[in-house]
């Protein structure tokens, strides 16, 4: 009875403000898909920057004419290095194939000896894919005295580490702007229901109604109203997933599972927006209870 009644009340508040709640509504799922587009963009490029991480390698140079057992030793002493899970020994012949593959043949050809050290190319854990831990690996195995030098992607790491962070402050920074904007639109809608329907407030306190009795229909109204843009911005992210799908690389994060739970989120998002705007505004914008600093109280009249 009491919702049915508070839920006609929102309708009213709705009928008053037309225009200001579709507008609303409109708003609030345009800044919601944006959003959850942003979100899946930025999810694609974690994922490809996780991918890009697990290429990051070191390889560690032997000085010439090193003792198999010195070899060995090196090797024992690279793995026992956090961050390091394997090292591959290079041979100078191996080497050579490698530099043929890259430079051509030309070049080697004019030479009489094999001029490649012998290498180590070391896997790295979790640990050694980040810019701390490759600089760790790398001055230590380069402290060894049989190692000639150590080629690590410092740079390039810290480079795509700092992408990685730029990226989600940036989608942080926007979720905080759009979060207010729409708790606005939404403060906005609901002051003109209450301002349409101050009378009818004014009366029900009048009457004895609780306080919550007054607030509820404004409460439904801008819960309601963040679920639509919830749901219509759930709608254009998995249409624009389908267009996603087709693009190399970010296909494969942007659709599927991840778009359907970024998606719906949106929903759960916009109801707590919608929530937040409308109790911001009922504090603010709500007629003052007549009865507030009346010596005749409702409790006396009962």
């Amino acid at each position: 009875m009491f919702w049915s009644t508070s839920t006609a009340e929102a309708w009213r508040a709705v009928n008053s403000a037309k225009r200001a709640t579709v507008s609303s509504v409109l708003i609030m799922a345009v800044s919601l898909a944006i959003l959850g587009v942003l979100g899946l963009g930025a999810l694609a490029f974690h994922n490809e920057a996780q991918a890009a991480k697990r290429w990051i390698t070191a390889e560690v140079f032997l000085k010439d004419r090193l003792e198999p057992e010195a070899i060995q030793l090196v090797r024992r002493r690279i793995i026992a290095i956090e961050g390091v899970s394997n090292a591959r020994l290079v041979t100078k012949a191996e080497a050579l194939v490698r530099f043929k593959r890259f430079f051509g043949s030309e070049l080697v050809d004019v030479l009489e000896t094999n001029p490649l050290p012998q290498s180590y190319l070391l896997t790295l854990s979790d640990e050694g894919r980040t810019p701390e831990g490759l600089k760790a690996i790398a001055r230590k195995a380069g402290s060894f005295p049989e190692v000639e030098s150590v080629d690590a992607d410092v740079e390039w790491l810290t480079i795509l580490e700092r992408i990685s962070f730029t990226v989600n402050v940036v989608l942080l920074l926007f979720l905080g702007i759009v979060g207010f904007a729409i708790s606005v639109v939404i403060s906005r809608t609901i002051g003109l229901g209450i301002a349409s329907r101050a009378e009818v407030v004014t009366l029900q306190r009048l009457l004895g109604a609780s306080e919550w009795f007054v607030r509820r229909p404004f409460v439904i109204l801008g819960v309601t109203q963040g679920a639509l843009g919830g749901i219509l911005a759930a709608l254009i992210v998995l249409a624009c997933s389908r267009f996603a799908d087709a693009i190399p690389l970010v296909g494969r994060s942007f659709g599927g599972t991840n778009a359907h739970i970024a998606a719906w989120s949106l929903v759960g998002v916009g109801v707590v927006l919608g929530l937040a705007g409308s109790i911001s505004t009922l504090r603010s914008s709500l007629p003052r209870d007549p009865w507030e600093g009346d010596q005749i109280t409702r409790n006396s009249l009962c």
